[in-house]
């Protein structure tokens, strides 16, 4: 853990701790007692826990959650705390969130939380949230951006979009997982600034062969969307996106996307991500000058896909079609390592302002019909061999996860992907 991640562990805990002013309000499904929620034995009921929050609590208060299922409830929350003494909305072990939203009807449903324009300094914690339409919801709201929110270990499930969001600043995400979706994992519309995600899963379908006839198309599991006003100053770290396939598409050309950033999104960065069997491409970025530092993207169409120009990192792409697919540039590669392509490594469109650099990077081409690349790149230092032996990496398996040190070459040290340390 860096110094940054461990003064963000510290702050967050002092402030879930509260303080010796701060008062802790408790919920459960029907309520108890004198239902003020001033205890457990006088918990509030659930549908009174919107107001509870709006109208009670007060800056660094803290709304608990009791273990039990809340059926049917939504949140609807307007009024938060301040910088030094956010609201807290916690859930305890056994408490969840649902309703009754099916992959059937996936556009039809209640929303679990909506966030008011303006709502700020609110941290969710340790949250479960099952079968709703949207898990958390922000509508458009240009004039009143919320900002200071946190989203700590929420989990979601079944549900057609898990995190809507425009017109949220300085956020923070950590821990927070969605799976079985039909539509989009974590979808910021327009309007996003200073965002953070670490540690986040958007997996689609657990690869569950039935689900994935059942998705919509253009399914992904990270959007950055081109929905208005530009969603900027993103930072994806330690961040998973998987199995976002419609598998019964009748377009010519499929879709299904781990990662995607659409092209009115600015200043964007992916560290140590991981994309693993989307249908088409693992990160589909279309914004200009991204990073890409110790990624991995395995089993798509497209490994990674550049429209503009941008850089990777100490990066491994392998087992798709396509390892690299650019019509921008400049594309610089350092030390990044692409295996097993059935098409190529590197595609790069005759429009392609280019120029493609590759610096000391490992291409194993094996029986790729057309090779390393289509179009002309620049290599210093760059290896390409035919086999996974011949690259020095005996432990090559088109079902690795992206975890530990298989993919570190044993006869090029100075070459390609080296595990991130």
């Amino acid at each position: 853990m860096n110094c940054m991640q461990t003064a963000h562990s510290f702050l967050l805990s002092v402030l879930l701790s509260g303080s010796a002013l701060a008062t802790d309000f408790h919920v459960s499904h029907a309520g108890s007692g004198t239902k003020d929620g001033s205890n457990a034995a006088n918990a509030a009921a659930a549908a009174s826990a919107s107001s509870l929050f709006n109208d009670t609590l007060q800056p660094g208060d803290r709304l608990l959650f009791s273990a039990g299922d809340y059926k049917g409830l939504s949140l609807n929350l307007a009024k938060g705390g301040t910088k030094e003494k956010p609201k807290v909305v916690v859930g305890a072990a056994g408490a969840v969130f649902s309703s009754n939203w099916t992959i059937e009807k996936p556009d039809k449903g209640a929303t679990a939380i909506a966030l008011a324009p303006g709502l700020s300094h609110v941290i969710f914690k340790d949250l479960a949230i099952r079968n709703y339409c949207f898990a958390v919801r922000a509508n458009a709201a240009k004039e009143t951006p919320r900002s200071g929110l946190v989203f700590d270990n929420v989990e979601m499930e079944q549900m057609r979009h898990g995190f809507y969001l425009s017109d949220c600043d300085d956020l923070t995400f950590r821990g927070c997982d969605m799976k079985r979706y039909s539509k989009h994992g974590f979808r910021f519309e327009q309007g996003c600034d200073r965002v953070r995600l670490s540690q986040c899963t958007a997996d689609c379908s657990e690869g569950d062969a039935v689900w994935e006839t059942k998705t919509e198309v253009f399914t992904f599991g990270f959007l950055l969307n081109n929905g208005g006003e530009p969603n900027t100053a993103f930072v994806f770290e330690d961040c998973l996106a998987k199995n976002n396939i419609k598998s019964n598409q009748t377009a010519k050309y499929t879709n299904g996307d781990g990662f995607v950033a659409e092209g009115n999104s600015k200043d964007v960065s992916y560290i140590r991500c991981r994309a693993l069997r989307n249908q088409d491409g693992g990160f589909d970025l279309k914004v200009k000058d991204v990073t890409l530092t110790d990624c991995i993207a395995i089993g798509h169409r497209r490994d990674f896909r550049l429209w503009f120009n941008g850089t990777l990192k100490n990066c491994f792409g392998g087992w798709s079609q396509t390892g690299l697919w650019t019509k921008g540039g400049p594309v610089i590669l350092d030390g990044c390592t692409f295996i097993g392509h059935r098409r190529s490594s590197l595609e790069i469109e005759d429009n392609a302002p280019g120029p493609l650099t590759l610096n000391n990077c490992l291409l194993v081409t094996g029986d790729a019909k057309i090779g390393a690349a289509i179009g002309k790149y620049d290599g210093t230092g760059t290896v390409e061999v035919k086999t996974a032996e011949e690259a020095g990496l005996s432990k090559a398996d088109p079902a690795w996860d992206g975890l530990g040190t298989a993919m570190d070459s044993s006869k090029h040290a100075d070459k390609g992907y080296r595990t991130a340390r």
